[in-house]
This record gives structure tokens, C-alpha cells and sequence, in this order.
């Protein structure tokens, strides 16, 4: 592993979505900064569909990078430069432990149970107190399934949770001193809105373990994006007509309390999509704001302490509903060039399998047993999952598409010409091959280092 970590607290459902992008950015290539990723899912609805995908593809990630720094292998090499290049690490792997956080926060029982409101008298005036706190819906609620938009439920809840969680334990212990930690949260909902002041506030509490108590943190704050659908027609208890003014409530708490180093507000003004109300599914499509969250955490990587808080946030360059590499600015160019990287790597990696002539089916050993091994399916998996992962982001409102269309080879980005020339990127990776050491046991290292030299010789031209 790694010297340097960044333990990655993903806080609620966009928490976890936000996870995905970054998961999708670091297996394009995106920079980080030499740092290990940990992350720490934390959401009490463990059966959201949702939070296993996510799972599973931190899984597949993680087997792949192995594949290629050769864990899988009698042979151990460093980190490829490029495609699956940073390690992600799960949390239980930290020590002998399980270090989980689906134990703590996996509770059935219903809040009323979770309080003992059941047990007070009629006349109690403590009873009376729970009653104007909280409604009989909210009492009502199990915990398993989430705080459903109720910071207020999620304050009592959570905090207990965490205290004493063999996870925070353990990352009490293995925090060190050149390690950083970043908090993903939205601000309008109950999960994210209440954990992530309560988890800086027991990270700033940790005098014990002055290396986490003192540690360089950051946090983006996801703000409104998104509406839902009348909550009378589908009998939700959730109502986004509600968000603005748990957003501004939630604000005002934060600008007094929060005490990052680095702040980051992401959200979207205007063009909000419209999703299923649907408590138990929240099966959302990929949406650019959370790719831009995504983004914040590598900008963060890169940063020093300063004096106070830093507040951050992000633009575009024209207000449209569909961006490309023009209308949303050059400050999204090195996101457009690894988008374009993981579009030209998917094509290679759907024709080399059948290209009977390819040179390093003999040189090289990428032959057809090759293409049968769990490591080649494993990223063939990983790849169909990416690929869907950005149609849904471009076809999303507001839409995130710079890409030309998967047969485009020669100019993959929109509006840009990479060279006058149809660029040959077998024969480069060919030549980039010849150049490389020859372990047997690292046949997918070769196929992802020699893609990554040939693609970025030319893709690397849209950022300077």
C-alpha cells in the first residue's frame, strides 16, 4: 500500500453515488496525487441495490489492480501509470478485523423501538417532547431502510452508531500523520445532512489519536440536483419541494459549526431532472454533478493547510443543457481527456479479442487464453459498467457529453481534432510492447500499459 492514504467517507445515497464517479475517474487514470483510496460506505439502508453495485465494483477495481501490480501472481510489480493505476483499498483490509460499517448501522427496529418511546408513560412529559419533535411517521420508521430526508432522526441515530463502531476504532488506529480524510455527503437529505457534522465533529474529538484529530480534512457538500415526483402519487414520504429550505436551514447549522479545511459546494441552479419517487429503490441514473463532486476530492489531494476554512466550488463556461469539452470550460479538460482514454481503451478491448493478426498474441501471450482468463473478463466487465455509467451521465439532465460515438477512433472528443492523421494505436501500443520487460505472469499489466502509452501519446494533446 501506499504511504500516503485518503480515507473516503461516502455518507448517504449520494455519498454513495458520488463514490461510483470517483471509482470511474481513478480507473481512467485521474491523478491521485500518490495516495491509496479507503473507502468507508456509511448508510444505514443496507439493502439498497445501489450500495451492492457499488460494492461490486469496488470489488472488480480492486481485482483488477492486483492483476496488474501481479498480488494474483508470483510476481509483484509497482503501479501502472494510467488505467487502474491508484490502489483502493477496503477497509477490513486494514487489519485482522472486519472494520465494517453494515454491522452498526444495519439496525431493523423501527426509531419509536430505537428511543424506548414505547416504554414511557402517557403523561410523561418526555413523551410529549418526542411528539413535537418528531411525527408518528417518523417514529414509525425503520432505521434499515435510511432517515428518509429527516436529518432530525438521523442526528439521534447516528452519532450512536458511530460511537464505539469497530470501523471508527479502526480508523483511529491506522490514521497516520501524512494520511488525509474527505467526507462526501448531500446536504438536503437526513443521512448525509446530519452525518457529516457529526462524523467531522467526532474526528475533531479524537484527542486520543492526535494524528486523526489534527488531520488534513475535506468534504464536499452536495446541494440540491435533482427533484422527485409527487410524493401524493406514489405515497413517499420524501417531498423535494422540500430541499431548498432544508438546504438553507442545513447552511446556516454548517457556516458555525463545520470545521474543514476544505469545503466544497456542488450543486445544479436550475436544470433538475425529475426522478421516481421510490424510497426503496433509488435506482438514479449517473448524473454530472456527481461527477464534479467526484472531482473535488483529487483537487483537495493537491492541497496544503491554510490558516482557515476554504470554501470551493465549480463552474461551467455556458449554461446548456447538454455540455461538451467547449461549453462546460477548460477546467474540465483532464476529466474530458480520461473520459476519452476509458472510450478508446473500451474499443481496444472489444476488437483485440477477435484480431486473429495482433502481434502480441504471440509476443506476449494475449492470445485466446487470455481473453478466457478471469482477469481479461473481470476488466471486460469493468468496461460495459463504465461505458453505461457515462451514457447515463450524457443523457442525463443536465447532460455531460464531450465524447464522439464509439466508432470515432480517430477523433473521440467533440469539436477537437487530435491529429491530421487516422492514429494507429495498435501499432504504437506494438511498438510501446517492444520497449517493456516480459513477465509472463502480467499479461492484463501489458495490455493496460501498452493501451495507456499509445491513447495518451495522443489524447494528452487536448490539455497541453
Amino acid at each position: 500500500m501506499a504511504n500516503k492514504k485518503v480515507f473516503v467517507c461516502c455518507i448517504g445515497g449520494t455519498g454513495l453515488r458520488v463514490m461510483k464517479s470517483i471509482i470511474m475517474l481513478l480507473s481512467a487514470g485521474y491523478d491521485s496525487k500518490g495516495y491509496s483510496i479507503i473507502p468507508i460506505l456509511i448508510d444505514p439502508h443496507q439493502d439498497l441495490r445501489e450500495k451492492t453495485q457499488l460494492d461490486d465494483l469496488i470489488d472488480s477495481y480492486i481485482k483488477i489492480y492486483n492483476y496488474t501490480v501481479g498480488e494474483n501472481t508470483s510476481v509483484v510489480g509497482n503501479a501502472l501509470k494510467g488505467f487502474f493505476g491508484t490502489q483502493i483499498a477496503r477497509y477490513q483490509s486494514l487489519d485482522n478485523e472486519q472494520n465494517s460499517t453494515n454491522d452498526s448501522m444495519s439496525s431493523q427496529e423501527a426509531f419509536e423501538s430505537y428511543l424506548g418511546y414505547g416504554s414511557v408513560p402517557d403523561d410523561d412529559i418526555n413523551r410529549y417532547l418526542v411528539q413535537t419533535l418528531y411525527s408518528e411517521a417518523n417514529l414509525r420508521n425503520k432505521l434499515a431502510v435510511g432517515f428518509k430526508g429527516n436529518p432530525n432522526v438521523g442526528t439521534v441515530v447516528l452519532g450512536e452508531m458511530i460511537t464505539g463502531a469497530d470501523w471508527f476504532d479502526a480508523l483511529q488506529r491506522h490514521f497516520q500523520k501524512e494520511d488525509k480524510i474527505f467526507i462526501v455527503s448531500s446536504i438536503f437529505g437526513g443521512t448525509g445532512a446530519s452525518g457529516y457534522p457529526l462524523l467531522e465533529k467526532m474526528i475533531r474529538g479524537s484527542a486520543a489519536h492526535p494524528n486523526l484529530q489534527k488531520s488534513l480534512m475535506g468534504a464536499v457538500t452536495v446541494l440540491p440536483y435533482f427533484a422527485l415526483d409527487d410524493p401524493t402519487a406514489t405515497g413517499s414520504s420524501i417531498d423535494s419541494s422540500n430541499f431548498l429550505t432544508k438546504t438553507k436551514a442545513a447552511l446556516t447549522y454548517y457556516e458555525k459549526t463545520v470545521k474543514s479545511d476544505y469545503l466544497y459546494y456542488i450543486g445544479e441552479k436550475s436544470l433538475k431532472k425529475s426522478y421516481q419517487n421510490d424510497e426503496s429503490k433509488q435506482d438514479d441514473p449517473a448524473h454530472f454533478i456527481e461527477l464534479v463532486a467526484a472531482t473535488s476530492l483529487f483537487d483537495f489531494l493537491g492541497r496544503e493547510r491554510q490558516k482557515t476554512c476554504q470554501y470551493m466550488s465549480r463552474a461551467i463556461r455556458n449554461d446548456q443543457s447538454v455540455l461538451d469539452k467547449v461549453s462546460a470550460g477548460d477546467g474540465y479538460n483532464d476529466v474530458v481527456k480520461v473520459l476519452a482514454d476509458m472510450r478508446l481503451l473500451q474499443r481496444l478491448v472489444e476488437f483485440l479479442k477477435s484480431e486473429n493478426h495482433f502481434p502480441l498474441r504471440k509476443t506476449r501471450g494475449l492470445g485466446n487464453g487470455f481473453y478466457e482468463d478471469d482477469s481479461f473478463i473481470t476488466l471486460e466487465t469493468f468496461m460495459k459498467n463504465f461505458a453505461e455509467w457515462y451514457e447515463q451521465i450524457a443523457n442525463n439532465k443536465r447532460g455531460f457529453s464531450p465524447l464522439t460515438s464509439c466508432e470515432n477512433m480517430a477523433n473521440p472528443i467533440k469539436g477537437v481534432s487530435i491529429d491530421a492523421s487516422q492514429p494507429d494505436y495498435v501499432l504504437r501500443m506494438i511498438k510501446e510492447s517492444n520497449k517493456m520487460r516480459k513477465d509472463d505472469d502480467l499479461k492484463l499489466r501489458h495490455l493496460l500499459e501498452c493501451a495507456y502509452k499509445a491513447i495518451d501519446c495522443y489524447t494528452k494533446k487536448v490539455v497541453g
